[in-house]
């Protein structure tokens, strides 16, 4: 009788991006192949690295950007041995990418095709089979400090002075330092400017239009709201501690949300 192999370990695996849609994707995409265990899902960098202490894992598909934090704060702290297979899973610009694809293990652009996505795999595989896990762990905590920089470099580059956003059926040109808040509205961001009480309406994300704006005046508070720290009045504590924005001229109030809390609390030296 011939003897029956052993099964192979099941590659487990951490899904961590602030999108919920993303997550899902990737899930989806790791329910197809038999060898991949998605042991857990993280939305913020907190909860990422938390779970890298805590819990076994083979593969961390892990996004750059969350929230107000990044992948890269995922990995701080975390001992060298303790990191495992990494492919980073972005929409972060192609300079970037090319440079950190040079050592890591692979990485994905979104949307990731499942084709993709497949060849990934493989490859990760093939590291887990080949030992070369050490040495790709060293590779990967070497060219974090270089990447980080750039991007940082780079985000720095592209602050803007002004953007365009759409009223009335005309497109006007606003200085960003009349803006006194950004809100997300559906697939389109309101744009309030402090002597203007009628809004202003552009497209796109928080999180790209948060990108280009200068972080040492626009902060980001929850998921739907971006402020102007020149027209903040005061920052209040509610009844459960949790911090509260209070706009100077119009008196709006916006609670700092859960995930936001600890940049913003580190910003502002709260």
């Amino acid at each position: 009788m011939n003897a029956i192999a052993p099964a192979a370990a099941p590659i487990r695996t951490l899904i961590v991006d602030d999108e919920a849609p993303a997550r899902q994707w990737l899930r989806r995409l790791c329910s197809k192949a038999p060898d991949v265990q998605v042991v857990g899902e993280c939305a913020t960098a907190a909860e990422a690295s938390r779970a890298l202490r805590t819990t076994a894992i083979d593969l961390l598909l892990l996004d750059i950007q969350l929230g107000p934090h990044n992948g890269f704060q995922v990995l701080d702290g975390v001992a060298c041995s303790a990191i495992p297979q990494l492919v980073f899973v972005t929409a972060h610009d192609q300079y970037a990418v090319r440079a950190f694809d040079r050592r890591a293990i692979d990485y994905l652009l979104k949307p990731v095709p499942e084709e993709r996505f497949r060849e990934s795999l493989e490859r990760v595989r093939r590291h887990l089979r080949g030992g070369l896990v050490s040495e790709v762990q060293a590779a990967v905590r070497e060219m974090i400090g270089p990447l980080e920089r750039t991007l940082v470099a780079q985000r720095a580059r592209r602050h803007i002075e002004r953007l365009t956003a759409e009223r009335d059926d005309a497109y006007r040109v606003i200085e960003c330092k009349a803006i006194a808040t950004l809100e997300a509205q559906g697939n389109y961001v309101q744009v309030l400017e402090t002597s203007d009480p009628k809004p202003s309406i552009m497209r796109g994300t928080m999180q790209s239009i948060c990108a280009v704006l200068d972080p040492e005046t626009f902060v980001r508070v929850n998921r739907s709201v971006i402020v102007n720290l020149t027209f903040v009045d005061r920052i209040e504590r509610d009844a459960d501690s949790h911090l509260v924005f209070v706009m100077r001229d119009s008196g709006r109030r916006f609670n700092v949300g859960r995930a936001f809390h600890p940049h913003v609390a580190q910003l502002l030296k709260l």
